[in-house]
C-alpha cells in the first residue's frame, strides 16, 4: 500500500471527501486529485507536513510508512489555549476497537448544557467509557460520550441523559446540516447542545431549543469566531423513553383551562350586565 492509498483511507475514516479534506490542509483540489490517482510518484514533504500539521491525532509513523495504527490516542482538552488554532484547542481520544465487532467509546466527566450553556474545565478526563457495535461507529472518527444537562432541548433530549458525538474539522463546519442536534463549545469555555440553522455564509450560526417555550429558551447566534469546537450527535442513550408530545398536552390542558376561566368570567360579566337592566 503507498503513501496515496493511505490518504484516501484518512480522508474516507475522518468522514470527509477529496475536496473538503484539500481545503482543510491549504492545497488546491487538483494537486490533491493528482497525488490520489497515481499521476505524482508521492505527496511531497510539504503536503505530508500538512497532514499532520492540521490533523494531530494522525500516526505520521503510519502515514508515511504503513507501520503502526492510523491514529494516536491523546490527552482530551476543552476550552481556549493561547497561541492555539481552533483546531488544536481541543484534542479528543480516538474511538479503540475492543474486538468481537465492538468499539470503546470514552465517557468524560463534563456537562453539556441544553440551556444558556454550562462552563466546563480546561481539562477533561475520561471516567469511564462505553461498548458499541463498531457498526454504529465510522471508524477512525474522534467520539465523545457526553452527558446532557437542562430542560431546553426537551422533550427531545432529556436531562441527565447521553449523548455520543462526533468531532467535525474546520472543513466541515461550512456543510452543517440544518436543523440537526450538534454539541458546540465556545472560546469562553462554555458547551452547549442545540439545534443548529447554518449561516456560515454568512459568518455566524443559529442556535435553537427544542422547548417550545421559547420566552425562557431563546434562540440565539454564535459568531465564527466565538466557536472553540462543533461535534455531530450521532447517539443518543437515556433511562426514560422521551414523551416527545407530553409538553405539547400540558400546554393544550392549560389552554383549556385558560378558556373556561374566561368562558367563566364572560357569564358573570353577562349576567351583572342583566340585572343593571
Amino acid at each position: 500500500m503507498e503513501v496515496q492509498d493511505r490518504i484516501l483511507m484518512l480522508i474516507d475514516s475522518l468522514g470527509m471527501n477529496k475536496n473538503s479534506f484539500s481545503v482543510s490542509i491549504g492545497i488546491q483540489p487538483q494537486t490533491l486529485h493528482h497525488i490520489v490517482a497515481g499521476r505524482r510518484t508521492k505527496p511531497s514533504f510539504d503536503v505530508i507536513e500538512r497532514i499532520i500539521s492540521t490533523y494531530s491525532c494522525v500516526n505520521p509513523l503510519w502515514l508515511i510508512t504503513g507501520q503502526g495504527e492510523m491514529f494516536v490516542p491523546e490527552k482530551i482538552e476543552f476550552g481556549e489555549k493561547e497561541n492555539s488554532s481552533i483546531n488544536e484547542d481541543i484534542q479528543v481520544i480516538v474511538t479503540d476497537r475492543e474486538g468481537s465487532g465492538t468499539i470503546q467509546i470514552p465517557i468524560v466527566d463534563i456537562a453539556v448544557a441544553a440551556g444558556t450553556g454550562c462552563y466546563n474545565p480546561n481539562n477533561i478526563e475520561v471516567v469511564d467509557s462505553i461498548s458499541l457495535p463498531d457498526s454504529m461507529i465510522k471508524p477512525g472518527v474522534q467520539y465523545l460520550c457526553v452527558r446532557v444537562k437542562g430542560e431546553s432541548m426537551a422533550p427531545t433530549l432529556l436531562d441527565s441523559s447521553f449523548l455520543v458525538i462526533r468531532m467535525l474539522t474546520r472543513a466541515e463546519w461550512a456543510h452543517l446540516a440544518d436543523e440537526q442536534i450538534y454539541v458546540l463549545s465556545d472560546m469562553e469555555g462554555k458547551a452547549y447542545v442545540k439545534r443548529v440553522k447554518n449561516r456560515f455564509k454568512r459568518g455566524f450560526i443559529v442556535c435553537m431549543s427544542d422547548n417550545p417555550d421559547k420566552a425562557y429558551y431563546p434562540n440565539f447566534n454564535l459568531q465564527e469566531n466565538e466557536i472553540n469546537t462543533i461535534w455531530h450527535a450521532e447517539w443518543y442513550i437515556s433511562a426514560k423513553m422521551p414523551n416527545i408530545h407530553q409538553t405539547y398536552y400540558n400546554k393544550v390542558t392549560t389552554l383549556e383551562d385558560d378558556i373556561a376561566d374566561i368562558k367563566n368570567e364572560l357569564r358573570m360579566i353577562h349576567r351583572q350586565l342583566g340585572a343593571g337592566i
